[in-house]
């Protein structure tokens, strides 16, 4: 591990303001690194340094932006490279999506492969092996389900429903005699209520 080309010497001093800021990148990578289920504090703490060293170099250019969202953006597209490069498949949107990590968690990455997490190949074979076929299983299985209409079962009174609305569309004088009725009745009652 170590540090192999950021000695602490080429640190600039920071003000107040830009440490609390640093320490929340740091305090939100690190906790992205621990949803992956890395509990190796030593290999998490390294992993975060090495981000945020390329998150502060892009803060030269990119002065405006929150340290955090440059901190966050960087370990995701490290992420999604090496998860990339050892599928040997190209992700959507060069993103790791819910597959990969899925993909990760499936190979038992956190448990016994956390020290290849990250680290320029040449990987186990049987890690590169049980990320592919994870990578596979995580993917969505579609079943086709046959479309088969079937006939709707109707009780006594659903059936004497849908014969007397069958009655009303086929035969409009008799749904107008009905329509009729109704409002006769309801202008009685109306009629007895009030008056």
């Amino acid at each position: 591990m170590g540090i192999p080309h950021h000695p602490l010497a080429t640190l600039s001093p920071l003000s107040e303001a830009e440490l609390n800021e640093w320490e929340e990148a740091y305090a939100a990578v690190e906790a992205y690194f621990q949803a992956l289920r890395l509990r190796n504090r030593l290999l998490v703490s390294e992993l975060v340094r090495k981000v945020l060293w390329r998150a502060s170099a892009r803060k030269v250019n990119e002065t405006t932006r929150p340290a955090r969202e440059l901190a966050m953006e960087e370990a995701l597209a490290e992420i999604a490279a090496w998860t990339q490069n050892v599928l040997d498949e190209p992700l959507e949107h060069s993103r790791l999506a819910a597959r990969g990590r899925l993909a990760l968690l499936l190979t038992g990455m956190p448990d016994q492969w956390q020290s290849v997490f990250l680290t320029p190949p040449p990987w186990p074979p049987a890690f590169v092996e049980a990320m592919r076929s994870s990578y596979l299983a995580a993917g969505p299985t579609f079943a086709g389900l046959p479309m088969v209409a079937k006939k709707l079962e109707l009780n006594v009174f659903g059936s004497s429903a849908a014969q007397w609305w069958d009655t009303m569309d086929r035969r409009p004088i008799v749904r107008s005699m009905f329509v009729l009725v109704l409002l006769v009745v309801i202008a009685v009652s109306v009629w007895f209520i009030y008056f």
